[in-house]
């Protein structure tokens, strides 16, 4: 407990009462009356009081820098004090300082609060009051008291970095940030203050202000870490991968192995297609983070696959799939790889369970129709490619092997309508215009037959012109509905 503003003060009062008292016995004064400065002047009976009072608080006082500071035994002298004169000021705020020496917070409240309604100007009460409030975790009241302790000194530090940081805390951002530009408006220095105002912005999506303060925090302090991290996240949402690499490297030369830092580096360098940084951040962030395993493999994973490293990115990936097996675009690209190294079963294992994940993936069921067509399981490979239209009509490549499967079925009225809705999209081309054109024909449909077979030979007449001039000299042909249609004949006809 620190009395040391307080001693002086107490001693002058005991002297002014003991001559007020001598003045009162010798005049025989009984009742109150006022001077000449129009102040009322104490009864005997108030000095009587105030005497007996102080009895009591001078022998608390006298145990200050003894073992029986802050001991029960001092908070019950005050007690008596407070007893016989309940508006002893002094003895309230001793008593509170006590009680919050003792972790006794609800009662050091309770007397800082009778503190401030005996003298509301009372030196420092409106701090020692918010302290106290948050030992009770009464954030509330702790804002409360120090908001009342600055309209009366608004440019009080002492009291407004607390509340910036109740108000940060409590989440009441708005405040915060006025209370923070109030702080720094009269220390511009203040590198903490500026950093929380800073990821208040942040916080507030107001990302240009954060940045703005971010660098402010970085001209003081440019070793500092929060802000060169937090600032790299805001160019990374900025899509600004060369500032962000920059401030991310920074971070990691202030502190080495961060395997945050590290994984947030990767990604940068992933999404600059600097493949091989990425690779290197990514295993220097698993040694550090090996707990970060599932994710950090899988970007990994990626990385190495995009630097044409199949069997190491199969390895990386088999990890990832391992220490998360709910990813489904892991077994995706596992699939892929299992392509390139021509492993064709795990490669459809691997889809399928991409697709046991999320069923709703249309180029998985794209790969995997195409992969079950290589292999010559064309009704598998149709399934799926029907699926991948399903959830998107619009996905040319699928339309075209979907074609081709089908033809390869004989099923001749979808490979048409799948060859028509890719040429419907834009993205027919002569190929699709002939094998189209043959179907007709071989469907009995010669007037579509020869509108789509001339349309592959103005495209590649040199091609197209003599497969149907072949196709022609067999006795049974698939070209006889056509044969010898006169605007068919023409067309075997050079210019």
């Amino acid at each position: 407990m620190s009395y040391a503003a307080y001693t002086v003060t107490t001693l002058c009062k005991i002297i002014v009462c003991w001559i007020m008292i001598l003045a009162l016995v010798v005049c025989g004064q009984a009742q109150a009356k006022k001077g000449e400065t129009g102040k009322k002047v104490a009864t005997v009976n108030e000095a009587k009081i105030y005497r007996e009072a102080m009895v009591w608080f001078k022998q608390a006082e006298a145990m200050i820098g003894t073992p029986k500071e802050n001991s029960n035994e001092q908070a019950e002298l005050f007690l008596k004090a407070i007893q016989i004169k309940p508006d002893f000021l002094e003895a309230h705020y001793d008593l509170g300082l006590i009680y919050a020496n003792q972790k006794k917070m609800k009662q050091a409240a309770a007397e800082f609060e009778t503190v401030l309604k005996l003298e509301p100007e009372f030196e420092g009460i409106h701090y020692l009051l918010a302290s106290t409030y948050q030992e009770l975790g009464d954030n509330a009241a702790a804002m409360a008291a120090l908001e009342q302790g600055l309209q009366q000194k608004p440019k009080d530090l002492k009291m407004l970095k607390p509340l910036a940081y109740l108000q940060f805390q409590s989440k009441r951002d708005a405040d915060a940030i006025r209370t923070l530009q109030q702080l720094l408006e009269i220390e511009p220095a203040d590198v903490p203050a500026r950093l929380d105002l800073a990821l208040l912005f942040q916080r507030n999506d107001q990302i240009e202000n954060a940045a703005l303060s971010y660098e402010e925090v970085l001209r003081a302090d440019p070793l500092n870490f929060a802000a060169r991290f937090n600032l790299a996240l805001i160019y990374i949402r900025q899509k600004k991968n060369a500032e962000a690499a920059k401030e991310l490297e920074a971070a990691s030369q202030i502190e080495p192995g961060n395997a945050e830092v590290l994984e947030r580096l990767g990604d940068v360098y992933a999404f600059e297609r600097r493949h091989d940084k990425a690779a290197a951040a990514y295993s220097s962030a698993l040694e550090k983070a090996p707990e970060r395993g599932g994710a950090l493999y899988a970007k990994l994973g990626f990385s190495l696959a995009s630097l044409n490293r199949s069997a190491a990115a199969v390895a990386a990936l088999e990890n990832a799939a391992r220490l998360n097996p709910n990813n489904p675009d892991i077994f995706f690209l596992l699939g892929d790889l299992y392509g390139d190294l021509k492993r064709p079963d795990d490669a459809v294992a691997a889809y399928l369970k991409s697709l046991e994940i999320n069923p709703e993936q249309m180029d998985v069921r794209y790969n995997l129709g195409t992969l079950y067509a290589e292999q010559n399981q064309l009704k598998e490979a149709l399934e799926q490619l029907k699926e991948a239209v399903r959830l998107d009509p619009d996905y040319a490549p699928a339309w075209s092997n979907m074609a081709l499967v089908a033809e390869r079925l004989e099923l001749d009225m979808e490979a048409i309508q799948a060859h028509e809705k890719l040429i419907a999209l834009g993205k027919g081309q002569a190929l699709n215009y002939f094998h189209a054109g043959v179907l007709y024909a071989k469907t009995n449909q010669p007037d579509p037959a020869i509108a789509a077979l001339s349309k592959a030979i103005e495209l590649e007449p040199d091609k197209y012109r003599p497969l149907l001039n072949e196709e022609l000299k067999k006795v049974h042909s698939v070209l006889d509905s056509v044969r010898y249609q006169p605007a068919f004949t023409k067309l075997l006809k050079s210019d």
